[in-house]
């Protein structure tokens, strides 16, 4: 019996991908919760993640040069060869980016945001392209990011803590969301 290879499994895998969903991390603080993100996002097969970094993490200007970096790999648990990272120097750059590609803006916040908050588990998430925001671990997202959101998601927790590590929270949401996802497709090819 021949062992499947590495791009073997990479193709089959490329097929359950889902292009029209990104993950966006505003300007965390710390490079392990970014790469913890990109071994989760991989995983789940999230299209993208978007960074928006202005500096702080000295990360290589271009994702070929991050791809070949052994510090990058071995903290994505190689996530980072395998799904495609795009820096932005702004929230505004990557929003007018986000525009032109017409995705729904859907943040993550712990705090009550008014009407524009609900629990996680209420949320529709089958918009064809759909980026989900998440913010530094200190003081989450901007102003600027939460504004442009068509709402905001937080995940109910029952504890004394109101919050979780950025990786953590991550890793809820988006296995929560393309669950969400792949059951709509599933059932629209059930329907046919």
């Amino acid at each position: 019996m021949s062992r499947i290879t590495l791009r073997e499994r990479a193709n089959k895998a490329s097929v359950f991908r889902s292009r029209t969903l990104v993950c966006v991390v505003e300007k965390p603080k710390f490079i392990n919760n970014l790469m913890g993100i990109v071994r989760t996002a991989e995983a789940l097969g999230v299209g993208k993640v978007y960074l928006i970094d202005e500096g702080r993490l000295k990360l290589p200007k271009n994702w070929q040069s991050m791809r070949d970096n052994p510090k990058l790999v071995s903290l994505s648990s190689s996530g980072i060869k395998w799904l495609y990272l795009r820096k932005f120097s702004s929230t505004a750059e990557c929003l007018q980016h986000l525009a032109k590609k017409k995705f729904i803006n859907v943040g993550t916040s712990p705090h009550p945001l008014g009407k524009k908050n609900i629990p996680l588990f209420e949320g529709k998430y089958t918009q064809h392209h759909l980026a989900i925001w998440f913010g530094n671990e200190t003081r989450g997202l901007s102003q600027e990011a939460l504004e442009a959101c068509d709402f905001c998601i937080q995940i109910p927790m029952y504890g004394i803590i109101e919050s979780m590590n950025l990786s953590s929270s991550a890793s809820i949401v988006l296995n929560y969301i393309v669950e969400k996802r792949h059951a709509f497709s599933r059932r629209k090819i059930h329907k046919k």
